[in-house]
């Protein structure tokens, strides 16, 4: 009774231990993929969902080459935002929620460690090793990389699942037939695929456990019957794989694509990623959120034979442990470790390695390690039990290695505790990650330090120039510089680098909704919520860009009515502008003419008069317009910028003009709209691509302009005509086919406006 009172003791201990190890990181912010699984994820917002996460793999991510077959950790997710109750998700739910999991995975490792002890030699010690296993899996220092990253609950909660039915296959053998055991691989698949290695691990575990056969026994004959028996005993286990990798295939979206990497390059550079992960369990000095690792691109890099060698080093320790019944955890642990890293180091992922990726793997070197050094316990059993220096020497070097690991997760979570410390903890480990670098330079323009930040940006363009988000951060901190030009093309330049990126759409719409150019961003959002319908923050930003709209509409109207209730030169002025601005040329022209019978000087509004005339073409009239305005006011700036260009449109078309009258043609006169619509006089483009259709009905060219030119006065209907009509002549000018694009984008937005 009493060694049971100190056992129970010790476990409580290790409990205390691991939650004050980890109390400094229940508010640690979302970060990484984080922003696309969760913060941006309008799926996760309602439980009703959960059934369409098992339907619709697009349900995990708004990003479209991230959307995985993961529904058990979309409605995790969607659970811990539910429990949080507030309108945007809170970390401190998601982090208890993966606590209590990490928790209960650490009771179920110290059982798993127990009976494997146990069937391979009864021991009074055993449940201490498996307590001290278990405690130093929870505490180890890289499986903080895995908690911290909320997303990567899915390594968390699948390697517990992976641990259950292990469990209860294990503790519960008669529960075999009816198939229990399959439950919780069947949800660790649905949570992150490398579950699915729970089948060839049970299997190595009978054969080796069950069976007492050897590896290299395994391929004898007698060997052959027990592996033959073996899988008719596990065909349901394998049946159920069979089907979820069918299912996973087929509810994966073929948007999904983690990678650019070539498969080739990518699995040569595994085997020294598998010791680099082996040399982070023994030391994890070197831990980074996102590491500068490239693949290997030559077969006879040294890194290569390195890896190479240290797996074969492994697999022929793995053969000789199992040879010895009393080694056979080792052997079991070290095939664990190489199997639970098999998925992903055959799988082409986004990064060739990644700190949090070996939760899973760590299960078999936390077994393996933990019976070797129970071996060399039981070897000075004698010595520990007489010999006080002794046993207070082991419990010395355990507690100092358990602190160290201790520590070392607090410190973890204080990098994790911030998106700057994070990300400027990755430049100092991976300098050569452009990624980190414009992450750390987002941190410091949220602080609003530009000039360092731009520092980081440019690092980043230099070594991935191609890298699209590069460009919109660039447009972002070019904008609040007041650079407003180099950040539109910027932000442009994000969308043309990646067009299945919805946070592009985003940011290029929110700027150009701070520019209160509202038409363009909703088409722009709008273009970003086809890419990804459960975006929340382009869903959010729409409706406040269609709320703006109609206000505008409303604010209009009200101006309207009260100029012609009270009227006055100014009102009818600002009555002009909102005219033109809303592409009503004419009626700007009247309203400035109005406020010109009230005040007959009025500068201003004979500059309006120019360039509403500009807008339809009508130069004569234009010119006359901006020279009153001159008249008036000799220094007036912008009535000399809309004469000069009234001056220089006129030279223009009467150079073309000329042209016509000697030998009129249909590709004159589309060459005649053309010139129109750089003038931005879409209505004299529309109408010369008219006549230019009369001479050549199949000019297709034609039928662009008038599709473009409509687009620009927002006459959708007509655009969309227009535009059918040209596709039908020539189905593969992509030109046209664009144009046509934004036509029926405009309709939508109207229609939409309308409701």
């Amino acid at each position: 009774m009493k060694k049971d009172t100190g056992f129970y003791v010790l476990a409580i201990t290790f409990l205390i231990i691991l939650i004050g190890v980890y109390s400094n990181h229940f508010n640690n912010p979302f970060e990484f993929d984080d922003s696309h699984t969760i913060v941006n994820n309008n799926a996760i917002r309602s439980l009703k969902n959960i059934p369409h996460f098992f339907t619709d793999a697009r349900t995990f991510s708004v990003l479209p080459a991230n959307q995985s077959y993961r529904p058990i950790v979309t409605t995790l997710n969607a659970i811990d935002y539910w429990i949080g109750g507030k309108t945007e998700p809170t970390p401190l739910y998601y982090h208890i929620s993966i606590f209590i999991s990490f928790v209960f995975l650490g009771i179920l490792l110290y059982f798993f460690l127990l009976k494997t002890f146990d069937i391979t030699y009864t021991h009074e010690w055993n449940k201490y090793l498996a307590l001290l296993g278990a405690g130093f899996y929870c505490l180890h220092a890289a499986n903080a990389e895995t908690i911290n990253y909320i997303i990567s609950r899915s390594d968390s909660f699948s390697t517990t699942m992976v641990v259950l039915s292990f469990v209860i296959f294990m503790y519960k053998p008669k529960w075999r037939n009816k198939l229990i055991y399959l439950i919780p691989i069947l949800i660790g698949f649905l949570t992150k695929e490398p579950a699915i290695m729970a089948a060839p691990l049970l299997f190595a575990y009978v054969l080796l456990f069950e069976k007492k056969d050897a590896i290299l026994k395994w391929f004898s004959s007698k060997g052959l019957k027990d592996v033959f028996a073996s899988v008719l005993g596990m065909i349901p286990l394998f049946v159920l794989i069979l089907l979820l990798l069918g299912i996973s295939k087929i509810m994966t979206p073929s948007s999904f694509s983690p990678t650019m990497t070539p498969w080739s390059n990518y699995v040569l550079t595994q085997p020294y990623v598998i010791l680099h992960y082996f040399n982070n369990f023994i030391l994890p000095i070197s831990l980074s959120a996102d590491t500068d690792w490239v693949p290997v691109s030559n077969i006879y890099d040294y890194r290569v034979f390195v890896g190479v060698l240290f797996i074969l080093i492994l697999i022929g320790l793995a053969i000789y442990c199992s040879g010895k019944n009393m080694l056979r955890p080792i052997s079991f642990g070290i095939i664990w470790f190489l199997l639970a890293l098999l998925p992903t180091s055959i799988t082409s992922l986004a990064e060739v390695m990644n700190d949090h990726r070996p939760f899973f793997a760590y299960i078999g070197l936390v077994l393996a390690f933990t019976w070797f050094v129970g071996i060399q316990l039981f070897k000075i059993k004698d010595q520990i039990t007489s010999n006080s220096t002794i046993r207070f020497g082991l419990i010395y070097i355990f507690s100092f290695i358990l602190s160290a690991h201790a520590y070392g997760v607090h410190q973890r979570n204080k990098v994790w505790s911030s998106s700057e410390s994070l990300w400027h903890d990755v430049t100092i480990k991976s300098p050569k990650n452009a990624r980190g670098l414009m992450n750390y330079g987002v941190a410091l323009m949220t602080r609003a330090d530009y000039q360092e930040a731009l520092h980081y940006f440019e690092e980043c363009k230099a070594l991935w120039p191609n890298y699209y988000t590069i460009y919109t951060n660039l447009g972002i901190l070019k904008s609040a510089i007041g650079k407003n030009d180099e950040a539109e093309e910027l932000l442009k330049k994000s969308i043309s680098l990646n067009k299945n990126a919805p946070a592009s759409y985003h940011f290029y719409a929110k700027w150009l909704y701070s520019q209160q150019r509202l038409d363009d961003a909703l088409r722009i959002i709008n273009e970003g919520l086809e890419i990804s319908l459960e975006d929340i923050e382009n869903i959010k930003l729409r409706n406040k860009i269609l709320s703006e709209i109609k206000n505008k509409k409303k604010q209009f109207q009200e101006t309207e009515k009260s100029v012609l209730a009270s009227p006055t030169p100014e009102g009818y002025l600002n009555l002009s502008l909102n005219y033109y601005k809303n592409n009503e040329f004419e009626k700007s022209i009247d309203a400035a003419n109005m406020a010109i019978q009230l005040k007959p000087l009025y500068a201003k509004a004979y500059n309006n008069i120019c360039a509403a005339q500009n807008a339809l073409g009508n130069y004569d009239e234009a010119i006359k317009a901006g020279q009153e305005a001159i008249k008036i006011e000799s220094n007036y700036q912008l009535a000399k910028n809309n004469l000069n260009f009234s001056l220089y449109a006129k030279s223009k078309v009467d150079s073309m003009q000329v042209l016509i009258k000697m030998k009129p043609s249909a590709n004159l006169y589309t060459s005649f709209s053309f010139l129109y619509y750089n003038l931005k006089s879409f209505n004299k483009c529309i109408e010369m691509a008219q006549t230019a259709i009369k001479y050549d009905p199949k000019i297709f060219q034609a039928y662009n302009n008038i599709c473009s030119a409509y687009n620009e006065l927002k006459q959708w209907n007509k655009a969309i005509d227009a535009g059918e009509k040209g596709m039908k002549i020539n189905p593969n000018y992509e030109r046209l086919k664009n144009n046509l694009e934004i036509s029926r984008n405009g309709k939508k937005n109207e229609l939409m406006l309308k409701k």
